[in-house]
C-alpha cells in the first residue's frame, strides 16, 4: 500500500510539473489567409510562442517569438522570424527579426498618362533594437537595420538594380499603457530617427524621422476600448525607392495597389474595439491622411480617407494577445489585412 501511494504521488507530481511547463510556454499555430489587389490571395502559417524570459520576474510582460511563412497567388513569397523580448523587470526590451523573400509588386509611374509598372524585388533583411528603461515608463533605444534588395522594374526595356541599405537609429519611448498587448487605458509616445550614412556603405545618404502617439480609454461599456492614433514619417535626403513610404499598412488601411508613395506621410485614425465574448471581438476604424514629396505631383497633399472593420480572436487569452483580420476601403481602393496583435 505504501509503495502504491508513493508511486501515485510521484506520478501526480510529474503530471503537475508537465502541466506547469505547458502553461509557462504557450504555443499556437495561426493560419494566415488574406487578400489584396497587388498580391492577390495570400496563404501561410504563423507559429508563435509566449513565455517568460525569467520565471521569477513578475513585472516584465510575457515575451513572444514566432515565424511567418507566406505565399501568394501572384508568386510572391517570404519567410521571417521575429521576437519581442521583455526582461530584467521590464528594464530592458529587445526586438529582433530577420527574413528573406521575393516580392512581385507595382508602383504608379508619372507621365502624360500615369500607369502602373510591375516590379520584382528579391529581399532579405535583419533588424535589432534594444531599449533601456531610464525612468517611469521612459525608455531610450538604439537599433540597426540591414536590407538588401535586388530590383527588376518591368519597363518595356527592364531595368535591374541592387540596393544595400545599412541603417543606424536612436529612439525615445514614453510607455504609459496598462498592457503592452491589449491596453484599455494610457498612452504611448514614440520618436525615432534612423540614418543611412555613406560611411556604412549606403550609396545615397538619407534619414527617416518617425513620430507616433497612441491614446487608449474605456467607454461606458467597460469591456470595450477606444484607441486613437496620430502618426508622422518624414524621409529626408536621397531616399531610395525601397525606403519610400507606401500608404496602406498600419496607418490608412484600405490602400493595396501601391498608388500612393512618397517621402512623407501624416495620418490620424481612431478605432472602436467591441468585445462581445471572452475570446472574440470586432473592431471598427476610420482615418485620414496625406503623403508628400510623391513622384506623382497630383498625389501630394491629397486627402486620403480610410474606413473599415475587422474580427479579433484571442490566440493567447491569458495575455490578451489577439489575432484577426480587417477589411478596409480607401479612395478608389480596398484591401484585406491579417493581424498579429492590434493594429496599434
Amino acid at each position: 500500500m505504501a509503495l502504491l501511494l508513493v508511486t501515485s504521488n510521484n506520478s501526480w507530481a510529474q503530471e503537475e510539473q508537465k502541466k506547469k511547463k505547458k502553461k509557462a510556454k504557450k504555443v499556437k499555430v495561426i493560419p494566415y489567409i488574406s487578400y489584396n489587389r497587388t498580391y492577390d490571395f495570400m496563404f501561410g502559417a504563423v507559429p508563435m510562442i509566449m513565455y517568460k524570459t525569467n520565471k521569477k520576474d513578475t513585472i516584465s510582460p510575457p515575451s513572444i517569438s514566432g515565424f511567418m511563412g507566406i505565399y501568394t497567388t501572384n508568386n510572391t513569397w517570404f519567410g521571417l522570424a521575429f521576437s519581442k523580448l521583455y526582461f530584467k523587470e521590464d528594464s530592458w526590451r529587445m526586438t529582433i527579426g530577420g527574413g528573406i523573400g521575393n516580392v512581385n509588386s507595382q508602383f504608379l509611374q508619372s507621365g502624360a498618362t500615369s500607369q502602373f509598372i510591375d516590379y520584382q524585388t528579391g529581399a532579405n533583411f535583419f533588424k535589432l533594437e534594444v531599449q533601456r528603461k531610464i525612468g517611469d515608463g521612459l525608455y531610450v533605444g538604439a537599433n540597426y537595420l540591414f536590407t538588401k534588395f535586388d530590383n527588376e522594374y518591368k519597363f518595356e526595356n527592364p531595368i535591374q538594380e541592387e540596393v544595400t541599405l545599412n541603417g543606424l537609429g536612436i529612439s525615445f519611448l514614453r510607455d504609459k499603457r496598462n498592457d503592452v498587448y491589449y491596453p484599455n487605458k494610457g498612452s504611448k509616445l514614440h520618436l525615432g530617427l534612423t540614418s543611412y550614412p555613406s560611411f556604412m556603405g549606403n550609396e545615397d545618404e538619407s534619414n527617416q524621422i518617425e513620430l507616433q502617439y497612441n491614446y487608449y480609454f474605456t467607454p461606458k461599456r467597460a469591456k470595450d476600448v477606444i484607441a486613437l492614433r496620430a502618426y508622422g514619417a518624414f524621409g529626408l535626403g536621397d531616399v531610395p525607392f525601397n525606403n519610400l513610404i507606401v500608404v496602406g499598412g498600419t496607418d490608412l488601411r484600405g490602400y493595396s495597389q501601391g498608388e500612393y508613395r512618397g517621402k512623407q506621410l501624416v495620418a490620424v485614425q481612431g478605432e472602436y474595439r467591441y468585445n462581445f465574448k471572452n475570446k472574440m471581438g470586432v473592431v471598427g476604424f476610420a482615418g485620414l491622411g496625406s503623403i508628400f514629396e510623391s513622384n506623382i505631383e497630383d498625389n501630394n497633399g491629397k486627402l486620403l480617407p480610410s474606413i473599415g472593420a475587422g474580427f479579433r480572436y484571442a490566440a493567447f487569452p491569458e495575455n490578451k494577445m489577439n489575432v484577426g483580420i480587417d477589411i478596409a476601403a480607401g479612395k478608389d481602393d480596398w484591401g484585406v489585412y491579417f493581424r498579429i496583435g492590434e493594429s496599434f
